[in-house]
């Protein structure tokens, strides 16, 4: 994508601006889309606009957001982006639920355990506990195994 574009420029609602860009690990608002965009991008929250500046005016605040688009040379190595994200969606789904089970139709549970102590993560470690580097991390193990 930064092959094309350096940065895109959008004018969200604040509250999903707020969730796109600063929402962090272990917040009910980190979501697949979290890794998804910092995969991609450097996210900035650049201002809030006030609803007061439309007509008609909303029942909300808006806020502009940049991205900095990465060279694919920049993205983190993983060996199939489909895949990768693939595994991150397949996680999320049951996000209060542990990895080795919510990835259990990928590999089996002491396969998981397996890999997340290769990762140097815990066991008992769920979706929202992850950052980007920790998905990579075992993404790369579990796809070598």
């Amino acid at each position: 994508m930064g092959d094309i574009f350096s940065e895109v420029v959008l004018l969200l609602q604040e509250e999903t601006a707020l969730r796109l860009v600063e929402s962090s690990l272990e917040t009910p608002e980190y979501r697949p889309i979290n890794i998804f965009i910092n995969f991609y991008s450097d996210p900035e929250y650049k201002l809030k606009v006030p609803r007061s500046n439309f007509f008609p005016q909303p029942n909300v605040d808006a806020a502009v957001v940049t991205f900095k688009l990465k060279q694919a040379s920049d993205y983190p190595a993983v060996s199939s982006t489909k895949s990768f994200f693939s595994m991150v969606n397949s996680a999320f789904s049951g996000k209060r639920k542990m990895l080795r089970r919510s990835l259990q139709h990928i590999c089996t549970s002491l396969e998981v355990e397996k890999a997340l102590e290769d990762a140097g993560l815990p066991a008992t470690s769920r979706p929202g506990e992850l950052s980007l580097d920790d998905f990579v991390k075992l993404h790369n193990i579990i796809v070598r195994a």
